[in-house]
């Protein structure tokens, strides 16, 4: 049985990197008691697998960690128990139990929604623009070597939020992952006049049925 849980990263927490949160992980579910599977051999380790992991000081609403368990605890209290084993800055937001079958939460995921906030009001006049291109080809350094790419196919839709902050979906998938500093170079390079001073990342999907659908809402959730 394999159990899906969705957290947030907030405050100085933001700065662990990858490595860290999962070695802090592994530790509360430790802590929490509960009859987590491990591999077998010399070196015994949780059978543990997190989705897409997140840059250094950034936010996040929506993330997730998957754990096989051998049996399973009561789910009625699950997020409290997991709750009461996190330090602040690490919230458990819900645990699902996946449906049999459900990839993990790293080969599921196809796509992220962004919120980005603007050092000032935008001019929703250039965004519209800029988002109804059918190709901007956007050039960018990556460890030192000049890279091109056509950014607009991975870029799914976009929302108004407020006058300085909006929510972008762009594809999150192991093979074209957008990252965000790749498209916020581009829309400074299309001549988008503010700038983003701030994103965070507010959940992630995967597709089913021909949508899109939260990787929190694909078995049994409890909150």
């Amino acid at each position: 049985m394999v159990l899906r849980f969705k957290f947030k990263k907030y405050g100085p927490i933001v700065y662990l990197g990858h490595l860290d949160v999962m070695r802090y992980f592994q530790k509360a579910i430790r802590r929490s008691g509960i009859d987590a599977a491990y591999t077998e051999g010399f070196s015994p380790h949780l059978k543990l697998s997190f989705a897409q992991p997140l840059s250094v000081g950034v936010e996040t609403d929506g993330d997730y960690y998957d754990l096989e368990v051998n049996t399973l605890p009561d789910m009625s209290t699950i997020v409290k128990l997991f709750q009461d084993n996190c330090v602040e800055g690490f919230d458990i937001v819900s645990v699902t139990l996946l449906d049999d079958g459900t990839d993990n939460a790293m080969s599921s995921v196809k796509a992220a929604d962004y919120e980005l906030t603007f050092d000032t009001p935008y001019d929703k006049a250039s965004l519209d623009d800029f988002f109804s291109q059918d190709s901007f080809v956007h050039e960018y350094y990556k460890k030192e070597v000049l890279k091109s790419k056509d950014i607009m196919p991975f870029i799914y839709n976009h929302e108004y939020i407020d006058d300085k902050r909006i929510v972008v979906r762009v594809d999150c998938s192991s093979m074209n992952n957008l990252k965000v500093s790749t498209l916020t170079g581009a829309m400074e390079k299309y001549g988008i006049e503010q700038k983003v001073v701030y994103y965070k990342r507010l959940d992630l999907f995967t597709e089913k049925d021909g949508s899109y659908v939260s990787l929190g809402e694909l078995g049994q959730v409890y909150d």
